[in-house]
């Protein structure tokens, strides 16, 4: 890994923002199949978070997983082809691992704290026999729920994920590629935001225009499943497909912005080989 070192924050334009996803694309054209293979693994691990005790554990360990993610990029970026033990590398080191752990649970915090402040008092109402059928994937249970506390759970899920968003956004790579402390790393990747606030505007409004046909899929395939009992398999494979690929494109997007706006210290091609221990697991 890379020795902690001063930290300078990059001012971008905001046509930095486009640069971003066309940058993100041409990285995952060089590695398809390997990107997107590893991209189905994160999915899968993701998939586990609706079993309660294993799902808490996969939670608190994403910022953990989304350090592999970007680690793989890195790798398509300077290297070539990443292995598919790239993702559960930022396990493997102790410190970073640790401190990329700690952020994890600060930003399960912060969202069950935000969760309680929209919900508060309205799920005791619900009946519990309904929210077990929820939890064990019966999606018709939710057709028995009051539209009000539907729309309060949405909106509340939204501004989680909005905040955990900003939180670990550069701070996960901060933590990563230039071993910065917890705290440091979120105070510095918040900064980041502030100051780079057109490009990464900008590339929210490409990546939110991309994903109007995807949530429109999902929601036909929702629909489907709701009328018929089973969702029409093409846009099943469809969204198996998609889904991974959008993701891919998010994390490139990602990797590129920390680059670009922070760099690599003693990492980047210009002042020398990245070591080992930041190429391949």
């Amino acid at each position: 890994m890379i020795e902690q070192d001063a930290i300078v924050i990059q001012k971008l334009p905001a046509s930095r923002g486009l640069a971003w996803i066309s940058g993100a694309w041409e990285l995952i054209r060089r590695q398809p199949l390997r990107l997107l293979l590893i991209g189905l693994f994160f999915q899968l691990l993701l998939g586990f978070t609706q079993s309660s005790a294993l799902g808490l554990v996969i939670i608190l360990c994403l910022p953990v997983l989304t350090a592999g993610m970007l680690h793989a990029f890195f790798v398509v970026e300077h290297v070539g082809k990443p292995a598919l033990g790239v993702l559960f590398l930022p396990f493997t080191r102790g410190e970073s691992f640790g401190r990329l752990l700690l952020l994890g649970a600060g930003v399960l915090v912060i969202v069950l704290l935000i969760m309680s402040a929209f919900m508060a008092g309205q799920v005791v109402g619900i009946d519990p026999e309904i929210i077990s059928r929820i939890e064990q994937g019966d999606l018709e249970a939710l057709q028995f729920i009051d539209p009000q506390i539907m729309e309060n759970a949405v909106l509340a899920m939204a501004v989680g994920a909005a905040v955990s968003g900003c939180v670990t956004y550069f701070s996960v790579p901060l933590i990563w590629f230039r071993r910065q402390p917890m705290g440091s790393a979120v105070i510095t990747g918040l900064r980041a935001l502030g100051r780079n606030w057109k490009p990464l505007l900008m590339l929210g409004v490409f990546l939110a225009i991309v994903t109007v046909p995807i949530v429109l899929l999902f929601g036909s395939f929702y629909l489907s499943a709701l009328s018929e009992g089973a969702g029409s398999y093409g846009l099943a494979f469809l969204l198996l497909v998609l889904g991974p690929l959008f993701q891919l494109l998010l994390f490139g997007t990602q990797y590129l912005a920390f680059r670009d706006i922070f760099g690599f210290g003693e990492a980047t091609p210009a002042r020398g080989k990245p070591s080992d221990d930041q190429l391949v697991a």
